[in-house]
């Protein structure tokens, strides 16, 4: 008896273990309509209800409320945490390490990019404490099931950014002012 008993407790937990689901990883990148943003970091989901929350931040924009990630990181590559929206989908050498949860805002001091994160990340974590909630940032992309090759979401990921664009052109007809950089002069001309 005390054997069933011993063997019924490990099946259980085993049947535990396995049952806690895997990740579902979501892209992080600007909110619809700022032009100016042009990288994204990998957001880790696990509780249905975070879940649901992302999937409906996809759906229906960062306007239905909480569209802000807060998030704990820690530097160190992971091997998912990728900026998708740049050529070669290049890792960031830091990751989530936990979510906090979606906000409508943050302290002033979360705020920033996945770039400035990675100009210095020990001092990023330093003054913040290890967090980020950057405000003109939200959930735009459910990664497909595992963490795809950055290739595979390059192609995915350029349909979709087609697809925003289309949609923002129909909600703002008019063209966004975008900032151009003025060419480099030579030395001695």
């Amino acid at each position: 008896m005390k054997r069933l008993w011993i063997w019924g407790t490990l099946l259980g937990l085993a049947a535990a273990a396995t049952a806690q689901a895997d990740p579902r990883y979501f892209l992080v990148a600007g909110r619809p309509g700022l032009p100016q943003i042009t990288d994204s970091y990998v957001l880790p989901l696990e509780e249905p209800q975070d879940i649901a929350h992302a999937q409906a931040l996809i759906a229906q924009g960062p306007d239905i409320g909480a569209g802000i990630v807060v998030a704990a990181i820690q530097a160190g590559a992971d091997g998912i945490n990728r900026d998708y929206l740049a050529p070669g989908a290049p890792p960031w050498s830091w990751h989530v390490t936990q979510f906090e949860g979606f906000a409508d805002f943050t302290i002033e001091l979360y705020d920033g990019s996945p770039t400035l994160v990675e100009e210095d990340v020990p001092g990023w974590i330093a003054n913040t404490g290890g967090h980020i909630g950057f405000w003109n940032y939200t959930v735009v992309a459910e990664l497909p099931a595992g963490v795809p090759e950055p290739s595979a979401f390059a192609v995915f990921g350029l349909g979709s950014l087609g697809l925003l664009g289309l949609a923002r052109r129909r909600l703002h007809p008019y063209p966004a002012f975008t900032m151009r950089r003025a060419p480099r002069r030579r030395a001695g001309l």
